[in-house]
């Protein structure tokens, strides 16, 4: 998710750059941006149960984060390109790339043994 916020960010960040939008990189970051709350969504929804709760609730707040800077992209396109509508999109992306970053940092396995093994009393 990480990587993935950064690559939107940055494809985004290149649309600053232009001065009238290319298609391609509009469709690009619409697509990235759309994939990242794809996959943020299905983190949070399955993937994250086998986690410990900072990186569920990070994976939620990357979720939320994405869903919540998607809907500001959308205001900011079809609105009229306001300032609110991209510093929210800015801002909510930020707090994703954040809440990717103590995924990594502090995620992994919650230890908890789903499946009994071999050696295990039944």
């Amino acid at each position: 998710m990480f990587v993935l916020f950064l690559i939107t960010s940055t494809v985004g960040g290149s649309l600053a750059l232009e001065s009238s939008y290319l298609a391609v990189t509009l469709a690009s970051h619409i697509g990235l941006a759309l994939v990242t709350l794809a996959v943020a969504t299905y983190a949070t929804m399955f993937v994250g149960r086998q986690y410990r709760s900072v990186p569920r609730a990070s994976a939620g707040i990357a979720a939320l984060s994405a869903l919540v800077a998607t809907i500001a992209g959308t205001v900011f396109l079809l609105g009229g390109q306001s300032n609110s509508a991209l510093y929210a999109m800015e801002g909510f992306a930020g707090l994703g790339i954040l809440a990717g970053l103590v995924m990594i940092v502090v995620g992994g396995p919650s230890g908890r043994n789903t499946a009994p093994t071999a050696t295990s009393p039944p």
